[in-house]
């Protein structure tokens, strides 16, 4: 697992540069999914980027990619391995020209993400973890590990499209906000400790939270769905996942702070 990380890293930045190729540009072909998302040409060519690498790299792992047919479930539930990507979280971002859109590639072993890349392009800063390795941030050639911050004020990292009701609904608690474009930016900022918790409502898709859940871990939190249950990956039709929460430093009484819910899929 470790020896395909740094090879991961590399097809992450160069998903990000053909990201970046296409950034601001007058023609960027946004279109309507079926689902009412937006893509891009640049969601479609760091898709490309991604799946030309991965499989070059291990052609025995199967690979799902939101910019790519889903199989169904019969096809894919026995997968005990098998390559997890959004090739660019944050479209919605990426039009506003925010700069908040990242690339997303995750490994899940077994129904688990071990092994996360999440490379933020306008930043050429690349956060990466592997199962019982610790979590880390790339900027330039320089690595540091990183972890959630231990209690103190709470910070949340919340959607700068969102309003803020939606989500204070459920905390019992004062807190301070920090803004942030797409998913899982937020809960990197939440494993390098510049925020302790971003709870997300609203549709996403398991590729949303595969490589922001190692990363997380290893940092020292966890992502649950908004009752607290493990998300679960490739065993359900749907890939969609249900209300999540990142959450940092387990010295946080989470469940005393945060009123559970259900969404209903």
């Amino acid at each position: 697992m470790n020896k395909l990380l740094e090879p991961c890293i590399e097809l992450a930045q160069s998903a990000g540069d053909a990201i970046m190729s296409l950034y601001k540009k007058d023609d960027i072909g946004q279109q309507e999914k079926s689902d009412n998302t937006p893509v891009t040409k640049a969601d479609l060519a760091a898709n490309d980027v991604l799946v030309a690498g991965l499989n070059a790299l291990a052609p025995d792992i199967p690979i799902m990619s939101e910019e790519t047919p889903i199989p169904a479930l019969q096809d894919r539930q026995h997968w005990q391995r098998y390559w997890l990507l959004d090739p660019m979280d944050g479209t919605g971002e990426f039009i506003l020209e925010s700069g908040d859109f990242a690339v997303n590639i995750a490994l899940i072993e077994n129904n688990h993400p071990v092994l996360g890349v999440i490379h933020w392009p306008a930043k050429g800063v690349t956060y990466y973890a592997t199962a019982k390795n610790g979590a880390f941030k790339r900027e330039g050639e320089h690595d540091k590990q990183i972890f959630v911050a231990p209690p103190e004020s709470l910070t949340l990292a919340v959607s700068r499209r969102q309003k803020i009701e939606a989500v204070s609904q459920y905390l019992n608690a004062q807190f301070a906000t920090v803004a942030l474009g797409s998913c899982s930016l937020k809960a990197c900022i939440v494993a390098e400790g510049k925020a302790d918790c971003f709870l997300r409502i609203g549709p996403t898709g398991e590729w949303d939270t595969g490589a922001s859940q190692v990363i997380v871990e290893e940092a020292g939190g966890c992502i649950t769905d908004a009752e607290f249950n493990p998300l679960t990956y490739n065993q359900r039709e749907s890939t969609e996942n249900p209300d999540f929460i990142v959450m940092g430093h387990p010295d946080w009484e989470w469940q005393k702070m945060i009123n559970p819910h259900q969404r209903l899929l």
